[in-house]
Order: C-alpha cells, then sequence, then structure tokens
C-alpha cells in the first residue's frame, strides 16, 4: 500500500481543502473541481482526505446514501423499494479522481472514459 500524505500537512491551498471537506461532509454538492498548476497537491489533498474518511455501505442509487442496514432512517424512495420486494442492493461508494480534467466542450462530451478516473478506497 503506497503511503499517502496526511490532508492535515497539507499548507496553504485553504479554498481547496475546504470544498474538499464540504464535500465529504455533504455529497449532494456533487464534487469538486480541483484545477492549478502541477505541484501545488491537487491529487495529494484528494487522496490524503480519502484516507481519514470511514468506509461506509450506502443502498445503490439512493440519492441520500441510505444505510442498508438501518431501514429505520430510509427515505422514502428505500422505503417504497423496499415494500414493493425490489432488493436494495448496496455499494461502497470510493473517491472517484479524474485524471488529466479538461474544461467540457460539447464537441468533446462524449470522450470520458473509464480509463480517465482512478478509485481512491
Amino acid at each position: 500500500m503506497p503511503t499517502i500524505y496526511p490532508f492535515t500537512a497539507i499548507v496553504g491551498q485553504v479554498r481547496m481543502r475546504r470544498a474538499l471537506i464540504l464535500n465529504a461532509v455533504d455529497p449532494r454538492i456533487g464534487g469538486v473541481l480541483i484545477r492549478g498548476e502541477r505541484g501545488t497537491a491537487k491529487s495529494t489533498a484528494a487522496r490524503g482526505l480519502a484516507a481519514l474518511l470511514p468506509k461506509v455501505r450506502a443502498v445503490r442509487g439512493c440519492r441520500f446514501g441510505c444505510d442498508p442496514d438501518q431501514p429505520t432512517s430510509w427515505c422514502t424512495e428505500c422505503r417504497e423499494r423496499a415494500a414493493s420486494g425490489e432488493p436494495l442492493p448496496v455499494e461502497e461508494p470510493s473517491l472517484r479522481l479524474r485524471k488529466n480534467a479538461r474544461p467540457p466542450s460539447p464537441a468533446h462530451a462524449d470522450e470520458v472514459k473509464d480509463s480517465d478516473w482512478e478509485l481512491i478506497n
């Protein structure tokens, strides 16, 4: 397992660190686009924060990330799915880090491949 630089040891980059923490607290934000010059700890910060986060289980496809082991805390959608007999598959969400991200372009919108992403667990 590679050594991961601690998130708390990153100096400066206040806005980037705040954005990453806010996204970790409330994933409904939908992600963080980090850009900057080479060597400014972009990937290091994302990997460092991912190492601090606990492993969680969630109902796959749930917008609220319901815990499959806590039915009393399920959202209305998960309750309806379970009541109708639909199985609630479980996933362990992980951090996805896009390598060499470029600003979106309508001409190249469909060119993002699975190989463009690095999963950080």
